[in-house]
């Protein structure tokens, strides 16, 4: 990159902090947005006795439904499930132009861009406010497919929306719980200054960083943020509620890695390192929506058998 393009992508970026200030809160208004997607919101599908519980997934920070679930979605339809996903906590975000990954997951600078670029992202909103349009999700499938209860797929924040609707909203409406990256006990955010080197030269520290990238979700998962302590205050999971946790040791994203395990796994809970029997699976933190191993755990977890996982 010139000096000159790295020159205007910083000034870019400190106008846009500038500006901050002077922007209206985001609106408490929830948004939900039913996409597209192979696999998905198919609502004539109708849980059988094999596959009785819907699977509503859950997708994280800065991204949306259809770029996250592209695999997984497929792969759950082809087994008999019924799979169903919105978007979920629509703010506005820049779209890395600052950072030079237009197109990625990440919201580059949070909260300020839809008034530099119009662009709406999702995932990046009050943890609570999504998870009250998660429960909003969860009471649609339930009544379209008679579904007394689903099953939860989270990556990532979206694991943690779903903690905080099982604490607030839901624990009754849920027979399991999959979360790939999800980080149980807060994350340190130890890569984002080498995925956004531009935040960094700003002199911003890790959690500051995680803040711009990945708005107040990013900072409601900050290690020892109000929100886990009160999640985790009487324990990780919720009772009467199955849970998968899964991680891996090459996630860049969510530090440390084992954050994304439970701490205390009951007997019927289930913790996978992707790398246990397959020390060359490299899957980082977005890879683990699309590597063949992680997939299969899901669907090894949402029907609680042993099959062996691909390496």
């Amino acid at each position: 990159m010139g000096i000159r393009a790295w020159f205007a992508r910083i000034c870019g970026l400190v106008a846009a902090l500038a500006c901050a200030a002077l922007l209206p809160a985001p609106s408490a208004v929830a948004v939900v947005q039913i996409p597209a997607l192979d696999g998905a919101n198919e609502w004539t599908c109708r849980p059988t006795a094999r596959r009785p519980e819907p699977v509503v997934l859950v997708h994280g920070s800065g991204t949306d439904a259809t770029r996250s679930f592209a695999v997984l979605a497929p792969a759950l339809r082809a087994e008999g499930h019924c799979v169903f996903a919105a978007n979920l906590g629509a703010a506005p975000g820049v779209v890395d132009m600052m950072t030079g990954r237009a197109g990625s997951s990440s919201t580059g600078v949070g909260p300020i861009g839809a008034a530099l670029l119009g662009q709406a992202l999702f995932g990046v909103a009050d943890i609570d406010r999504m998870a009250g349009e998660l429960a909003d999700v969860v009471q649609l499938v339930r009544q379209v497919t008679g579904a007394s209860r689903v099953a939860l797929v989270g990556h990532s924040t979206g694991g943690t929306v779903i903690r905080q609707y099982l604490w607030t909203r839901g624990a009754d409406a849920a027979a399991q719980v999959v979360t790939l990256g999800t980080p149980y006990r807060g994350s340190t955010w130890a890569g984002l200054r080498t995925d956004y080197p531009d935040l960094a030269v700003l002199g911003l520290n890790d959690n500051q960083i995680a803040a711009q990238v990945y708005g107040t979700a990013g900072q409601q998962q900050m290690v020892g943020s109000p929100l886990l302590n009160r999640l985790n205050a009487g324990g990780e999971t919720t009772p009467g509620i199955r849970y998968t946790a899964i991680a891996s040791h090459t996630d860049d994203v969510i530090t440390p890695q084992d954050t994304a395990l439970l701490a205390a796994p009951s007997d019927r809970d289930r913790n996978v390192w992707l790398q246990d029997g397959c020390p060359a699976d490299a899957a980082d933190h977005g890879g683990l929506l699309t590597d063949p191993r992680a997939a299969a755990a899901v669907l090894a977890a949402l029907v609680d058998d042993n099959r062996p996982l691909p390496c």
